[in-house]
């Protein structure tokens, strides 16, 4: 129960002198309501003096209420303007707060897609590197290997020249060979020259 009390009491505090801050930050804001509040201190004064004097004070009390109230019809809904602000401001920063999570996993779901696919890309052009480095190789075995020229003659007959023979040079290969014994395995003779 005591804590109850504390905390009214706290809340009530908390109330009274942001009211007060807002009611000066109101005030000031606008000239016609530091022209109100002369006004108003003005007819006090005067008040004061026509009571002291005994005389009649109605003209001032009708000044007075009049330009309380007119300091009110400016003055409230900009004090309550504040408290609406204060009010909305922790929605903003939540709708805020909720936006940036959503642009942020946004932003976190792109850079995974944009890292995976530069991978893949990685991994694309390391096998291009690799079938280009296999394929030299397969050339290169081929020109290394293919110093045996296979030739099928008008007749049909099939035979293979080494780098040694006379007319290897001359030969145009239908099929090359890496040893003498694949070409003899496929049917070819060796050349008599």
């Amino acid at each position: 129960m005591r804590l109850l009390k504390i905390l009214f009491w706290l809340c009530l505090i908390f109330f009274v002198i942001s009211l007060f801050v807002y009611t000066i930050q109101c005030i000031i804001s606008a000239w016609w309501n530091i022209l109100l509040i002369i006004i108003i201190l003005l007819t006090l004064w005067w008040y004061k003096i026509r009571r002291k004097n005994q005389k009649s004070v109605w003209q001032g009390v009708i000044v007075i209420i009049l330009s309380l109230l007119l300091l009110a019809w400016f003055l409230i809904p900009c004090i309550f303007g504040h408290f609406k602000d204060l009010e909305e401001e922790p929605e903003t920063d939540t709708e805020m707060n909720h936006h940036q999570v959503l642009t942020n996993d946004e932003e976190d779901k792109e850079k995974k897609q944009q890292a995976e696919k530069e991978k893949q890309e990685e991994r694309e052009k390391e096998q291009a590197e690799r079938e280009k480095e296999q394929q030299a190789e397969r050339e290169k075995e081929q020109q290394a290997c293919s110093n045996i020229r296979g030739n099928i003659s008008s007749s049909g007959t099939k035979i293979y020249h080494v780098p040694s023979g006379q007319f290897y040079d001359k030969t145009e290969p239908e099929e090359t060979f890496c040893t003498e014994g694949e070409a003899k395995s496929a049917g070819y003779r060796k050349s008599k020259l």
